[in-house]
Parts: structure tokens; sequence; C-alpha cells
């Protein structure tokens, strides 16, 4: 038991003389603490190896390092690292349209009680700048209380049934206006219309 307590003892003495005498030799540039970051690692293997051994008499510490190594090499780890950044990306997209569209209901509802609101936003993800844009937010005003029905158009062609009657006077931009400066966005990507019923 001595014996083994020795060689870890001088296996841990041994991994921090090298690196010590890593960390002398490289560079000082963002490399470093890459390279600081594998050097402790190493130095914690070290440590726990013997501990391992206690509990799992056939653990291989370097199978399994070989293993992690060819797996991180492999073209797999590029495209699974993709595949989840591209599927990060859709969902916080799409969150964030959420929590948007619902933060301007909300605020809508707060400053103009009298009516109830739909919000309808499109968010795209730029990925060189890695920001979100907000490329259009539309507001549906639905008025509390009785409506009145609209005249449908029957064709034989097609049917014409808009309900989208956009609102150009003050009552737009006070609208536009408290959105653009709640979100800090330009009101020309802000459309209001009336919703019909």
């Amino acid at each position: 038991m001595i014996e083994v307590l020795k060689v870890w003892v001088t296996n841990i003495t041994i991994a921090i003389f090298f690196i010590t005498a890593v960390e002398m030799i490289l560079p000082d540039n963002n490399m470093r603490k890459y390279a600081k970051f594998v050097l402790g690692l190493l130095l914690i293997v070290v440590i726990i190896n013997p501990i391992i051994k206690i509990f799992h008499k056939d653990f291989d510490f370097y199978s399994y390092s070989n293993k992690a190594t060819n797996y991180m090499e492999s073209s797999t780890v590029v495209t699974d690292m993709q595949k989840y950044k591209e599927s990060n990306i859709l969902n916080t997209t799409e969150n964030f349209k959420v929590n948007l569209e619902n933060q301007c209901i909300i605020n809508l509802e707060e400053a103009y009680p009298e009516s109830q609101y739909n919000a309808d936003i499109d968010i795209t993800y730029d990925e060189k700048n890695t920001v979100f844009n907000i490329n259009r937010i539309e507001i549906g005003i639905v008025e509390k209380g009785v409506k009145s029905i609209k005249k449908i158009e029957i064709n034989t062609k097609s049917v014409n049934a808009s309900n989208k009657n956009i609102l150009q006077g003050e009552e737009g931009n006070k609208i536009k206006r408290l959105l653009s400066s709640k979100f800090k966005i330009s009101g020309k990507i802000i459309t209001v219309y009336k919703l019909n019923s």
C-alpha cells in the first residue's frame, strides 16, 4: 500500500513539473488558456486515476481518452454540433418571437385597455452579426363589443374575405410610437390594422 502511495505522489510531482515546464515555454497568446486547460485536465487525471482503480479494477483511462479523441476528430462531431446549433437557433428564435408578441400585447393592453390586441412578428437570426432582427410587426386591434359583419365577395374562381383594414391615422400612429419607443425599433416595420370579427 505504501508503495502504491509512493508511486502516486511521484506521478503527481512529475506531472506538476511537466506542467510548469510547458507553461514556461508557452507563448502569450490565445492558445495559452487552452493549453493551461488541457494541462489542468492532465493533472486531474493523474490525481484521480489511482482512486478510480480502487473502485473499478479494469478501468483504463487511456482507452477512454482514445475513444473520446477519436470521436472529437471524426466528422460526426462537426455534423452533430451544426445540427445542435441550428436546432438551438430555431428554438431560440421561436421563443423570442412568442415572448415579444406577448410583451407587445401586454404593453398595448396596459396603455390602451379599450381594445384587445393580436400580434404577429417576423424575426430572423443574423448569423454573421449573431443578433436577432425584427423584420415586421403586425398588430391587430379587436374592439370590445359587438362587431359589424363585413361584405364577403364570392367569385367562381376565388373568395375574397379581407380581414385587414390598415390604420393610417392617429390611432395607428400612437400604437407605432408606443412599440417603437418600448422596443427601440423603427416605426416603419410596424403595421397596425383592425381585425374584423
